[in-house]
């Protein structure tokens, strides 16, 4: 019948096996760092060179802590002999007997403390302990009892004691022997364990300088090397130490990184021109766009300089002809304002597809999409396109991306031309009308009220002539109105031919106050206060002639011997104007039938948007002033509700 196995054996067996498997795990991955790294290398070295050297300490600590106590042993033996012969002398002499029983106990107590010093640092089998063993049984057994005898004057034990002591002081000289022979024992293993300790030192120290010179200094050496020499431009140079540990780990990052620099030293030149000729490209670009910004960017702007801007860009980007084409209020066809396509192309273009389709596909396409060999480039001001520009291709392929993107700036430049165009041809438009309303009003104010004031005196010459009556006085008055009439009708054209050129309002104010100051025989007095206000040129333009009507009649009514003219800014950048004269003065509420340049002033104040105060009195001169806040101060200054 088969016995059971053993629950105990089983049990060990299992806990054996489980703590082995921990041992497996551990040794393989302490091998594996000692394999993988140098600083883990260097460090169990010098914890075994720590080691060692603490071993050394703890045993040279311990052997001398015991050659001293044997040491004292051999002193407590030296004076067991001493007190061994010092009671056979006390015994011998009857005065010292009874110190010589003193002795005895001394001598017990130290041969005691030798035999208990002795068995605790020697082993039990050993010779010293044996004979101090059998001095201390020999003690015991034979001599005290003899000492004792010979204390109390027994003759026959002191002449015993006499030859029995110096037997008994061999013995415990043997036991000395043998304490002296152990001490040397001990000391010759402190040596040889410094001297094993000394040589393991000496050699795991050699062991850690070659380490340290096979596997930092030299790896170290050869990477500064390398670095050396790729510094120098050379990326050929590799380093071999490539292992597991860190410094492999630096040689195969340094040789990887060796290489990518190599490689890309050895695509640079090839990246540098690449790069050369896209920046030359882009700079030609630029330089192309900035032209064309410039050409259709200008004030002057005619549709022949278009056409020859949109052959620049055709010749630079290597494209085929163009043309731009219009729709007035989305009305189709649309009609061309300027291209140099052939009648080949225009009509092989416009015979493809209606004017509306190509105003579509300006809409939702780009100029890189392919389009049958045409690119067409919306223009307009928004969301609405009002015009296109249809540009051929010499080729079907679709534009570059460069190209496209050219091709789109150039239509935005082309565009905004357009419009600034057409806004320079309404601004003209409405200054020439604007300029027709006020020469309409004005001779509407002057020239026509003196023709309409000398038609009714002609009116009434004929009645007088009718009735025979003297017609003289008519006839005065008829020369009256016509000289007045020749005079204000040279007065508009020289107001009408006046201008504001480039030199501004302050040149021409001045180049005013000459031409009166001269009329006039006296020096006009000039106050100007507009050098840092810039007014629109239409305000320029109504400030000076109202200055020019108010001078103009000091010179013909007033018959003054001064004048001034000042004009002034406030603190709101409100302007006043104020013409003063010394003359005869007039009563501002009965101002003569034949005279319109007051009416013609107050025009003028409203078209500014200000107000003109005449103040004048008969003999006491007319002082006219007139405040007005400019245009650009106006929409500068919030609305308060």
């Amino acid at each position: 019948m088969p016995c059971d196995p053993d629950p105990a054996a089983g049990y060990h067996q299992s806990d054996h096996t489980s703590s082995e498997i921990p041992m497996k795990r551990i040794f393989p991955s302490l091998a594996s760092t000692l394999r993988n790294s140098v600083l883990v290398r260097l460090g169990a070295v010098m914890s075994v060179l720590a080691l060692l050297s603490l071993v050394s300490i703890v045993i040279s600590t311990v052997i001398a802590d015991d050659i001293s106590g044997r040491a004292n042993a051999v002193n407590v033996s030296g004076s067991l002999r001493f007190l061994s012969y010092r009671t056979l002398s006390e015994v011998q002499q009857p005065a010292k007997r009874t110190q010589a029983l003193e002795t005895m106990k001394l001598f017990e107590r130290r041969l005691l403390g030798l035999e208990r010093f002795i068995v605790a640092k020697s082993a039990p089998t050993s010779a010293s302990v044996i004979a101090v063993h059998s001095v201390l049984q020999r003690w015991n057994a034979h001599i005290r009892g003899l000492e004792t005898d010979a204390a109390n004057g027994d003759p026959a034990a002191i002449l015993q004691m006499a030859n029995e002591i110096p037997l008994f002081v061999d013995q415990i000289d043997h036991v000395v022997r043998l304490i002296e022979e152990e001490l040397e024992g001990k000391a010759r293993w402190l040596r040889i364990f410094q001297l094993v300790l000394l040589a393991s030192v000496v050699l795991i120290s050699m062991l850690t300088i070659w380490l340290l010179n096979w596997q930092l200094v030299q790896p170290l050496a050869r990477l500064l090397e390398a670095a050396k020499t790729v510094s120098q431009g050379a990326f050929t140079a590799r380093v071999q130490h490539v292992g597991n540990d860190e410094l492999g780990q630096l040689g195969r990052a340094f040789n990887t990184m060796v290489e990518e620099i190599a490689s890309m030293y050895a695509h640079l030149e090839e990246k540098v021109e690449e790069k050369t000729q896209e920046l030359t490209r882009t700079n030609e670009s630029l330089e192309l766009l900035y032209r064309i910004s410039q050409k259709l960017s200008a004030s002057d702007l005619t549709l022949d300089t278009l056409q020859e801007t949109l052959r620049e860009v055709e010749q630079a980007l290597d494209l085929g002809h163009s043309m731009i084409c219009v729709s007035e209020n989305g009305q189709y066809p649309a009609h061309k304002v300027t291209g140099d396509l052939t009648p080949d192309e225009a009509h092989a273009l416009c015979g493809r597809s209606d004017c509306q389709q190509c105003f579509l596909r300006a809409n939702h396409g780009s100029p890189s999409s392919p389009g049958g060999g045409t690119v067409t480039l919306p223009l307009g001001d928004g969301d609405r396109v009002r015009a296109v520009m249809p540009i051929l291709l010499k080729d079907d392929k679709p534009l570059a991306h460069e190209k496209a993107r050219i091709v789109e700036t150039v239509g935005h430049h082309v565009s905004n031309a357009l419009l600034n165009m057409r806004r320079v041809e309404e601004r003209h438009r409405m200054a020439v009308l604007e300029e027709r309303s006020v020469i309409a009003r004005e001779l509407h104010d002057s020239i026509a009220q003196s023709l309409s004031y000398l038609k009714i005196q002609v009116t009434r010459l004929e009645k007088c002539l009718d009735q025979g009556r003297d017609a003289r006085e008519i006839a005065d008055e008829l020369k009256q109105g016509l000289t007045g009439a020749y005079r204000e009708l040279r007065e508009l054209i020289v107001t009408f031919r006046l201008r504001i050129d480039e030199r501004g309002f302050n040149v021409a104010l001045q180049e005013t106050i000459r031409e009166f100051s001269a009329k006039m025989g006296f020096p006009v007095q000039l106050s100007n206060a507009l050098s840092g206000l810039v007014l629109l040129g239409n305000e320029e333009m109504h400030v000076i002639r109202i200055i020019r009507e108010a001078l103009s009649n000091i010179e013909r009514h007033a018959q003054a011997s001064h004048a001034s003219v000042s004009i002034a800014v406030d603190a709101l950048q409100g302007i006043t104007v104020r013409i003063v004269d010394d003359g005869r003065g007039f009563d501002p509420r009965h101002t003569p039938t034949s005279h319109f340049g007051v009416n013609i002033m107050h025009d003028r104040s409203q078209i500014l948007e200000g107000e003109l105060t005449i103040e004048s009195a008969l003999g006491a001169g007319t002082s006219i002033t007139l405040r007005f806040l400019p245009h650009k101060v106006r929409h500068a200054i919030p609305e308060i509700d």
